[in-house]
């Protein structure tokens, strides 16, 4: 059997792979009880993989190939290409109108292999028609894509092809892929507007230090004008720009470049999140945001028919890499495992608000738990936006005016400076 995830390099035959093995695929799976176990696997194929995890009958999430061509060729210069969150969900919803409509699986991914709508995914949707005309599942085709399909999409997958009810599930995780969408871009937007003032404030003053300021810095200084702490403060701070602006432009770059890869990798994101979770303003939008993703997806789990310990571990990774708190999440899918109850798991926690645990607690008592959870989601959901748009209501014309007053101080420390200097020649 399989070990648990510190385990290792034990394949599922128990035996250790040899480190020459070519190709070797890494794996992690669930059991029947939600225990996640991951080893390493030498194996011809992905598929081949996949059919040997699952005559262990466990469920698999995730295979990785650990071979160095496989490394490079992920890490080849495609990110222009690749495809966008929001193209896997017109797949996902396409697919499952064309199910609906009575087309088997080979003939819907062969008709949006050539969906000119589709755009960037289209190579991926052709390999996975690829992979199933070879004999595999349809998810064991997209367990190969794990960027574009997380372990939430690929455990659906698999009990829809289980209960023969692909399409059903199909539209639900289109549905809900959409509504998180939705609120991603909502939460973009609210981000994004702030910073825009920011930056645009920013480069109005950068252009009055490197352009304006210095025009009347060499007027002043001949003529031994009084200037005022704030004023001598900004000619230094413009003096030093000029004297340094190759050097900072570079720096400038080397450090928006090593931000944007850092914030590529998930383990930071998780992290930057964990800390912006103490800020007071932050704390109650990422707490908001944090409940209506974890009941969404619980409830999305529930109603399609995955167990509750199961559907536990598989949020548990999601929360991990979008929310942090890691030892958490997995404390309180172990207490489940073991018996207790959900709320009284998280009850135990700060990571959701009490009166969705209150919820969740009436949910398990009254057996309408997968209701009740997409309840609680949509009340979040609403709480988030109406605190997103009071944000936006405020930092945008707070940016405003701190930038105007810094300006405006500087031009009437200008204008007081150049007065100095003209009772001074009368």
């Amino acid at each position: 059997m399989p070990g648990r995830c510190d385990l290792g390099r034990r394949g599922p035959s128990g035996h250790y792979v040899g480190v020459n093995a070519v190709p070797s695929f890494r794996y992690r799976a669930l059991t029947s009880t939600g225990d996640l176990v991951c080893g390493s696997i030498s194996a011809p194929t992905a598929a081949e993989v996949s059919r040997r995890i699952e005559y262990l009958e466990l469920v698999l999430v995730e295979t990785i190939e650990e071979d160095g061509a496989g490394s490079a060729k992920r890490l080849s210069f495609q990110l222009l290409n690749r495809p966008r969150s929001e193209d896997v969900t017109g797949f996902t919803r396409d697919l499952a109108l064309l199910l609906k409509s009575g087309a088997r699986i080979n003939e819907g991914l062969e008709l949006l292999a050539q969906d000119i709508d589709l755009g960037r995914l289209r190579p991926t949707v052709a390999t996975i028609r690829a992979a199933v005309l070879a004999g595999d599942s349809f998810a064991e085709a997209v367990t190969r894509h794990p960027a574009l399909f997380p372990p939430v999409y690929e455990a659906l997958v698999r009990v829809g092809e289980a209960s023969g009810k692909l399409d059903y599930v199909l539209q639900i995780l289109g549905d809900e892929r959409a509504r998180a969408e939705a609120l991603r871009r909502r939460l973009g937007e609210a981000v994004r507007y702030p910073i825009f003032v920011f930056l645009a404030a920013s480069c109005v003053l950068t252009f009055f230090l490197l352009f304006v300021l210095p025009q009347f810095a060499t007027v002043l200084r001949d003529f031994n004008a009084r200037l005022d702490p704030v004023l001598a403060t900004f000619l230094a701070v413009s003096e030093f720009l000029l004297g340094h602006t190759t050097d900072l432009a570079v720096a400038l770059a080397l450090l928006l470049t090593g931000g944007w890869l850092l914030l590529r990798r998930a383990e930071v994101r998780s992290k930057l999140t964990h800390h912006a979770c103490r800020l007071p303003l932050v704390r109650p939008i990422l707490t908001y945001y944090r409940t209506a993703l974890f009941c969404r997806n619980l409830s999305v789990l529930l109603v399609s028919g995955v167990p509750l310990t199961t559907a536990l571990q598989i949020l548990a990774d999601l929360m991990n890499r979008t929310a942090g708190n890691t030892p958490i999440w997995r404390a309180a899918v172990d207490r489940v495992r073991h018996g207790g109850k959900l709320s009284d798991a998280l009850a135990e926690t700060s990571v959701l608000p009490g009166m969705a645990i209150r919820m969740l607690r009436i949910g398990e008592e009254t057996g309408q738990l997968p209701m009740l959870s997409g309840r609680i989601a949509e009340f979040y959901e609403a709480k988030l936006q109406r605190a997103l748009d009071r944000i936006v209501g405020i930092a945008g014309p707070l940016a405003i005016i701190t930038i105007s007053i810094v300006v405006g101080g500087l031009i009437v420390s200008v204008m007081t400076a150049l007065l100095s200097v003209s009772q001074m020649v009368e």
